[in-house]
């Protein structure tokens, strides 16, 4: 008897821990320091990406972009004061601006809904959050209206948008 219950827990253990590594759903390389690094290659462009995805409780990757050499045109507050919101909701930059978004609150992520024709704009990468004091920067290239939005608060109402104008 006491041996059937052993084999029991030792398949059932095996069958959960089996089960549980296939869960995620993002494809990413263990780093061996806790965080996970996307094993998906970053597309050249003006999306400069310096950073892996982080768990939401660690506030140390940055995802800057180096490519404007000088301050952003608009940053936007991730989660203010641990609110479900970005703050600004809505401004208006110029082709060739770069818009940064700045974490103020973990377990966030920045995802178009609408982009204008010939724009590559993808949001972050992945299909994680990202933790507080993360940032992401981007260089619009493409004037029009631009909706995003934060995947796991998107009911909440934390919602966006922006307009690049070629003014």
């Amino acid at each position: 008897m006491e041996e059937s219950r052993r084999r029991f827990l030792a398949a059932l253990t095996a069958g959960v821990t089996g089960a549980l590594a296939g869960c995620g759903g993002d494809s990413a390389t263990p780093t061996g320091d806790g965080t996970d690094t996307p094993t998906a290659a970053e597309t050249p462009g003006t999306d400069t990406p310096t950073a892996a995805e982080t768990p939401a409780e660690t506030p140390t990757a940055t995802d800057a972009s180096t490519e404007t050499g000088g301050a952003p045109a608009e940053t936007v507050a991730v989660g203010p004061d641990g609110d479900y919101r970005f703050d600004p909701e809505s401004f208006t930059v110029s082709v060739g601006d770069t818009v940064t978004w700045e974490w103020a609150s973990g377990g966030h992520n920045v995802k178009p809904d609408a982009v204008p024709d010939g724009s590559d704009w993808s949001g972050t990468s992945g299909t994680g959050t990202y933790a507080s004091g993360y940032s992401y920067s981007y260089t619009f290239e493409t004037a029009g209206e631009y909706e995003y939005h934060c995947s796991p608060h998107q009911r909440l109402g934390m919602v966006g948008s922006f307009t690049v104008s070629d003014e």
